[in-house]
């Protein structure tokens, strides 16, 4: 079991669209907003802005609570709800969010699709008051290594005592509490003091690869070695062929997060590009077109066995080989995202999500999407 207390200069502040973000935690610790390889994450948020837009998140779900302030969100053509102060709401995160209205301040919570999780405000008094927990597998019902529990206590005002079995620890305002659990680990939690607090619990698989179980390393050939395979199996050109070569391997999501980033903005074709054209330049000099044909084949195949791993080798985390696992070697959790992987594709989540915003329809999943329009 791991307890964490955080206070303010532990924080990472940062900015989103429509002001700034305050972020309480996150898992793994090591783990990066940014680079969306993180289990769940706490933060606060603060808004003066009257009209804002959510950073849409396709791979988390997220429930938030207006600490102060009183907006509406609109999901996309979906639903809209108003919120005052400590009203919540739970969404997807793919979805395209609009907030109407003063956010002062807000509570968020974002976790990773799969798992399960819950926030609710418990006002401490002067008798403890016990905090029931939410029933999870351990690893004997689970069999591939059980479900871990994320505890997390925000002192909102005043403070509170938070007694875990036989230690109790005080909280102050804007200090937060972390207490990670193990599958098989139990834990009793009450609070007492005077003041409120915000209590969050995220279930989910236990994971065997992870941001803090992976050390950085200096370059090396199996990098290289892996690097030169993914450069081949795992870009724009290998999903037209539907990946069939990705079948047997799963990313971690900091390592599928680099690979998004390098297939977006096609970094190795343009560099390519840039080589073959400044090849073609040399006709200028008067080099006959055969022997320029020539050079362009040779800097292909530099590009390819040498240039272009090179960039994977720079971008992606290392050591690369340990973010791929083989499919047979992956538990439950994983095989989930390792799914949700092998079936996503940008192009039609972009069409589904156009499509539904203006035919008004409603749709399960992308599968369900398709099935429909195939149907019309």
């Amino acid at each position: 079991m791991e307890k964490i207390i955080k206070k303010q200069e532990n924080y990472k502040k940062g900015q989103w669209s429509g002001g700034t973000t305050t972020e309480q935690a996150i898992y793994p610790a090591k783990a990066e907003y940014l680079d969306r390889d993180f289990i769940w994450r706490l933060s606060t948020a603060e808004s003066s802005a009257e009209e804002s837009s959510f950073t849409k998140l396709p791979d988390y779900d997220r429930i938030l609570m207006v600490l102060e302030g009183s907006v509406v969100l609109a999901h996309g053509d979906e639903r809209s709800v108003k919120l005052g102060p400590l009203e919540q709401d739970a969404f997807d995160g793919a979805v395209k969010t609009k907030c109407f209205g003063t956010l002062k301040k807000d509570y968020n919570l974002i976790m990773r699709k799969g798992c399960r999780g819950r926030m609710e405000v418990v006002e401490a008094s002067s008798e403890a008051k016990n905090i029931p927990l939410t029933k999870h597998k351990d690893a004997q019902d689970q069999g591939l290594g059980g479900e871990c529990v994320s505890i997390g206590i925000y002192c909102m005002e005043g403070y509170v005592i938070v007694a875990t079995d036989n230690n109790s620890e005080m909280l102050q305002a804007d200090q937060q509490m972390i207490i990670n659990c193990q599958p098989g680990e139990t834990l009793s939690i009450s609070v007492m003091g005077e003041g409120k607090c915000i209590f969050t619990e995220v279930i989910f698989e236990k994971q065997d690869i992870f941001a803090e179980t992976i050390s950085e390393e200096d370059v090396t050939r199996s990098n290289y070695v892996a690097a030169l395979h993914l450069s081949v199996v795992n870009n724009k050109w290998s999903k037209v062929m539907k990946r069939a070569s990705r079948r047997g391997e799963w990313y971690a999501p900091a390592l599928e997060s680099k690979l998004r980033f390098l297939d977006k903005f096609m970094i190795t074709f343009v560099i390519w590009a840039i080589g073959v054209l400044l090849c073609l330049c040399t006709m200028s000099l008067g080099i006959e077109p055969k022997t320029v044909f020539l050079i362009v084949v040779l800097f292909t195949l530099v590009h390819v066995f040498l240039l272009r791993p090179l960039i994977y080798m720079a971008v992606l985390p290392k050591p690369i080989d340990a973010y791929i696992k083989n499919y047979a070697d992956l538990n439950a959790y994983e095989r989930q995202l390792f799914e949700e992987q092998i079936d996503y594709d940008p192009h039609q989540e972009k069409l589904m999500y156009k499509y539904r915003d203006r035919s008004g329809e409603v749709y399960k999943s992308r599968k369900d999407f398709i099935s429909r329009l195939n149907k019309k």
